[in-house]
């Protein structure tokens, strides 16, 4: 791979990760919950939202290294290269799914900041599953 994919996957997985750390934060209890789950909770997130917004972080993050695998920025990759295709072509839907769902029923935040930032690395997961 070349040297400008690579550091188009290192912005992709550090807005990513930006992203997760937001929904670690509102997880963990921090009070500002008009960010993220549609803005329904002004301030404190109930416990299970709290929950899939940690769930949500953690799979954020594995798109990310999965993504790094893919392109060949990170050298340790535990996934087999056969599973490889499969693991970004997951990472794609998951990507896909989540920007379906910030910019039809979420928070004014997420539709301006976080749908963006989904949507590219769902495109860059997607372009790497099938170039």
């Amino acid at each position: 791979m070349t040297m400008s994919l690579h550091a188009v996957v290192i912005v992709a997985g550090a807005l990513l990760a930006w992203v997760a750390l937001v929904h670690i934060v509102v997880g963990s209890g921090v009070r500002v919950g008009e960010l993220v789950w549609a803005g329904r909770q002004p301030r404190l997130l109930q416990p299970s939202l709290r929950a899939r917004s940690l769930a949500y972080a953690a799979l954020l993050l594995l798109s990310a290294w999965v993504l790094a695998m893919a392109a060949g920025v990170v050298s340790f990759t535990p996934i087999p290269d056969r599973w490889m295709r499969s693991a970004t072509f997951s990472v794609a839907a998951f990507l896909g799914i989540a920007f379906l769902f910030s910019v039809t029923r979420g928070s004014r935040w997420e539709q301006m900041l976080f749908a963006p930032i989904v949507l590219v690395g769902c495109l860059i997961a997607g372009w790497l599953t099938f170039a």
